[in-house]
């Protein structure tokens, strides 16, 4: 259940943003391709903060119990989470031929993505239904559901991102762009850990932020799909 939960939630933001090329296969190879990442971009991440921790001294709960240190693991995990997803977008892509439409391939790389990790969430909650995340109060799974549902929409909405910069020269300012909404999606989840606010403002600032980037998601997907040439 917890796997068709997490799926849906993927397909659904697929669709949203990729529906003029959901007939396409590629588009589902995307997906694939985006799913398979998240393992790769799970050791990398542990890999680099684990170098940088060592050569500073840290432990590596500084990551969640620092501020500053903590930011710096957001950076890092934003960084590499963009870059991994954008090639599986654009790997498929090239594989399609034709007009690229960097909006379809990009949700669909990002929604792989963002699925898989959801599921990690989910399966737990499905199987806990008493759960709690950093509250004295027993509750549902509805809570994680959510919060995975804005951690898809999110994954999604900055791979479109940075795949439209890609196709239409202008890769490193949409690239960029999109590591900084995903720093700053983590960095919510660091301010929990930190107990700046409730697990409720949590959940609702994630899925207000996933929406949101997801909506201009959509918007870029109404756009003309390329420029006319493709720079070397």
């Amino acid at each position: 259940m917890a796997i068709a939960i997490a799926l849906c939630y993927g397909l659904a933001m697929t669709a949203a943003v990729g529906r003029r090329r959901l007939r396409n296969p590629w588009v589902f190879g995307a997906f694939v391709a985006g799913a398979i990442a998240f393992p790769v971009t799970v050791s990398l991440v542990n890999s680099i903060q684990l170098l940088f921790a060592t050569l500073f001294g840290w432990d590596m709960d500084a990551y969640s119990s620092s501020l500053w240190i903590g930011l710096l693991g957001a950076l890092i995990a934003a960084a590499v989470n963009e870059i991994i997803k954008l090639a599986a977008a654009l790997l498929a892509l090239s594989r399609e031929g034709g007009e690229p439409d960097a909006a379809a391939f990009g949700a669909a790389a990002g929604a792989g993505f963002g699925a898989v990790g959801a599921y990690q969430v989910l399966g737990f909650a499905l199987m806990a239904r008493t759960l709690t995340i950093g509250t004295g109060a027993p509750g549902s799974f509805a809570t994680p559901l959510l919060q995975q549902f804005g951690f898809v929409a999110a994954s999604a909405a900055s791979t479109v991102l940075a795949a439209y910069g890609a196709t239409h020269a202008r890769i490193g300012t949409y690239l960029l762009a999109a590591i900084l909404y995903q720093t700053l999606y983590g960095v919510l989840g660091l301010l929990f850990a930190l107990q700046f606010y409730p697990l409720v403002v949590w959940t609702l600032l994630g899925v207000a932020l996933g929406m949101a980037l997801l909506a201009y998601a959509v918007v870029l997907s109404l756009r003309p799909p390329a420029i006319p040439s493709t720079p070397s």
